[in-house]
């Protein structure tokens, strides 16, 4: 596991469908990962009450200063509000993100999916697309 932290901000939009409505949970975000490439730790929180603490593997090629990486989350969560489509406060999280950096500077879209795994009753869940930009401290 490396230590090379990340700090992005941005903004999570909820995911909406005509067949999948579900609470507004949009709202600015702030990640810190642990590492640019192999495993890491990641921890995210919005201004709309929606928090994530997870594992994360970054794959990521690398050309002289620009860096493109694919990195699958998974992990838990906790919301600070009562919301219909996540019955408990504890969720377990599911994600992905693509990340693209031009030496420190970094920018994300992620993709965030929060549900309570069939653990209660309903299990709709949530979906989350984040839009980031931030740096990288090597």
């Amino acid at each position: 596991m490396c230590f090379i932290p990340i700090l992005l901000l941005g903004y999570a939009l909820t995911l909406q469908t005509d067949w999948h409505r579900t609470t507004d949970g949009q709202g600015t975000v702030v990640e810190i990962q642990t590492c640019d490439k192999g495993f890491g730790f990641e921890a995210k929180a919005t201004t709309s009450g929606f928090y994530g603490f997870g594992g994360q593997y970054a794959w990521q090629m690398n050309t002289l200063d620009w860096d493109i990486a694919l990195v699958p989350k998974v992990g838990t969560s906790w919301v600070d509000h009562a919301v219909y489509e996540l019955p408990s406060r504890w969720q377990l999280e599911l994600g992905a993100s693509l990340q693209m950096g031009y030496r420190q500077s970094i920018v994300a879209v992620e993709y965030w999916h929060l549900s309570n795994a069939w653990t209660n009753y309903p299990n709709i869940g949530m979906d989350f697309l984040l839009l980031m930009g931030g740096i990288r401290f090597q």
